[in-house]
């Protein structure tokens, strides 16, 4: 998990909710007048170009690129998080339409293929993730149904340091050091290691189906900085990774990150912060 950039709110979304104050996410995705259809679609082409197109939770990408035509042809593989409840209307504030409280995030393995063969491998609800998880343990009872402060959102999380580590078999686990140096404000726990520590569990990232995607970048990364470093035989470690850094973790605010992010900057190790900071690294 990374923290999350954001694109400005698109336009077509405020028109509605000014159009439809008390609207709901449902509704305006229905709804045909007001220009309801199209601000769903903008809202959710917005977050996924902001993200540069990886979920806002588990770091699988959503779209080969950001280019309209990219992220629509994934649509069935997006969907707008509501982080905050969309059903509490409580709150003067309408959760539905408010733009900090939409992310992108992917299916969260709520939709495998029906093949035999993958639900042997990926049974549920053990391989749910990301909102899937966190609403499945919301009905439940296990967490309550407004997370703040039992699950970071992504905009909690500080650009610097990196909060994540990552076991062998892929699994994501607090970086104590640098979680230690991190106060993490308004938040349920002990300390932010404890925060980190709940929010992988609750949304359930180190699960099976995700660590065995990890394990495969993992293998590929290694793979890359091998042969990077046979190609630059007088080159020191540090500038081979560095090179690497500045390719795979593109400037380029329009190129998609790539897929789970965290573990190949984690991977990268200084090599990463430093062209991270180069570039003014926000999420």
């Amino acid at each position: 998990m990374k923290r999350c950039a954001k694109f400005e709110e698109p336009p077509s979304l405020t028109t509605y909710r000014g159009a439809k104050p008390e609207g709901t996410w449902d509704e305006m995705r229905d709804d045909p007048f007001h220009g309801g259809q199209q601000a769903a679609r903008d809202t959710k082409a917005t977050l996924v170009r902001g993200q540069r197109c990886l979920c806002a939770f588990c770091e699988v990408q959503i779209a080969s690129d950001c280019s309209p035509s990219a992220i629509e042809s994934r649509k069935s593989e997006q969907r707008v998080e509501h982080f905050h409840p969309k059903s509490d209307t409580v709150s003067p504030l309408n959760w539905n339409l408010h733009w900090p409280n939409l992310w992108a995030v992917c299916l969260g393995g709520s939709k495998q293929d029906k093949e035999e063969q993958e639900e042997v491998l990926f049974p549920l609800p053990e391989n749910l993730s990301c909102d899937a998880f966190k609403g499945y343990l919301i009905e439940k009872g296990i967490i309550p149904e407004s997370p703040e402060g039992w699950v970071l959102a992504p905009n909690e999380l500080p650009t610097f340091p990196l909060l994540f580590k990552f076991a062998p078999d892929g699994t994501p686990e607090p970086h104590l050091e640098n979680c230690a140096a991190t106060i993490i404000p308004n938040h349920r726990y002990a300390d932010s290691a404890e925060f980190v520590a709940k929010t992988i569990e609750h949304l359930n990232l180190g699960c099976f189906r995700l660590n065995q995607a990890r394990r495969i970048v993992r293998a590929q990364l290694e793979k890359q900085i091998k042969t990077a470093r046979e190609r630059s035989p007088g080159a020191s470690p540090d500038d081979v990774l560095l090179s690497l850094a500045r390719r795979l973790l593109s400037s380029n605010v329009e190129s998609p990150w790539p897929q789970f992010f965290s573990l190949l900057r984690w991977k990268l190790g200084a090599a990463a912060e430093r062209h991270l900071q180069e570039i003014q690294f926000t999420g």
